[in-house]
């Protein structure tokens, strides 16, 4: 009796198995054939990043499949791996074709985000990883243009222009500081504030600390325009403020560095347009990385002793 329990079991697993293989062999019947047969091809974004969940619940609203749950599925039996860029797809294709030019096919963009306070080498690695330039080629004809290379997310062709590149990014600056009118010395002072300011509410703050000093005819002292004439956002040593012998070093020289370190948001070029009006010279920060701020190098030095010990 128990023999025949065990074989009816087997017989009853493998008709359940039976039904589920049927059920699935129906669906994929159903999702890769009942699509628009003259669907156009349309643009599908895929952001660096982004999981196989959040890119299957996109291509479904937005029409390109019928079932985020079936594409799951099939990235599930099907390894590989989907880069972030612009794909052209169409919903006339099926679930698995979909799949193949997503994980197999380049895309026809590259979106990238070039985020605030990058400098130019760091725009250029950035394009360079996804093959959109060969390494090198952006810093070369885009060095000079420090500060104004706006941080945004762009769209690019693999293997592009540099030029066109770089046009396109300064344009973007131009547009959205048009109602600005930003002088040379606010870029250069936003993006000293963009590597400085770790909250948004101390922006302005910092941005005056600077004016202050400029005016008072005391040296900048900002530890990333060291950083900058090293070329690397590592911390630096203390030995660094005196032997790093560029003009860039305003612990060397008084006044604003030649030129902008990074390239700076919002944020920070409002900032510089807008400064907060206060009377401080000094600032360091807390291990949560706000500001503390001071008007005498003797009250600096006490809140300092006081949050550092």
């Amino acid at each position: 009796m128990r023999i025949n329990w065990i074989e009816n079991k087997k017989i009853i697993i493998l008709g359940l198995i039976i039904v589920l293989l049927t059920i699935i062999l129906v669906l994929v019947l159903v999702l890769n054939n009942s699509k628009e047969e003259n669907a156009t091809m349309k643009d599908f974004t895929v952001k660096s990043g982004q999981s196989t969940r959040e890119i299957a619940k996109n291509l479904q609203d937005q029409g390109f499949i019928r079932s985020s749950t079936w594409f799951l599925i099939y990235a599930k039996l099907h390894r590989g791996y989907i880069r972030g860029g612009v794909y052209r797809l169409s919903a006339a294709e099926n679930t698995s074709k979909i799949w193949h030019d997503l994980s197999e096919a380049s895309p026809s963009e590259y979106e990238i985000t070039i985020p605030e306070g990058y400098r130019a080498t760091q725009i250029d690695a950035l394009l360079a990883s996804k093959g959109i330039i060969t390494a090198g080629e952006f810093t070369r004809i885009a060095t000079s243009d420090e500060g104004y290379l706006f941080p945004d997310t762009y769209r690019f062709l693999p293997k592009s222009d540099p030029s066109e590149i770089r046009d396109e990014i300064l344009s973007n600056f131009n547009k959205k500081t048009a109602a600005m009118n930003l002088s040379r010395q606010e870029v250069i002072i936003a993006s000293i504030v963009e590597r400085e300011a770790k909250f948004d509410e101390d922006r302005p703050k910092i941005a005056r600390v600077y004016l202050n000093r400029l005016a008072a005819g005391m040296k900048l002292e900002a530890d990333p325009t060291v950083q900058y004439a090293k070329g690397s956002w590592d911390p630096i040593k203390l030995s660094d403020y005196q032997n790093v012998n560029s003009s860039y070093n305003t612990y060397l020289h008084t006044g604003l560095p030649p030129g902008p370190i990074c390239n700076p948001g919002l944020k920070s070029l409002e900032a510089a347009l807008f400064p907060d009006s206060n009377d401080y010279l000094y600032f360091f920060h807390k291990a949560d990385g706000h500001a503390v701020y001071s008007k005498t190098l003797e009250e600096h030095q006490e809140n300092l002793k006081n949050y550092r010990g």
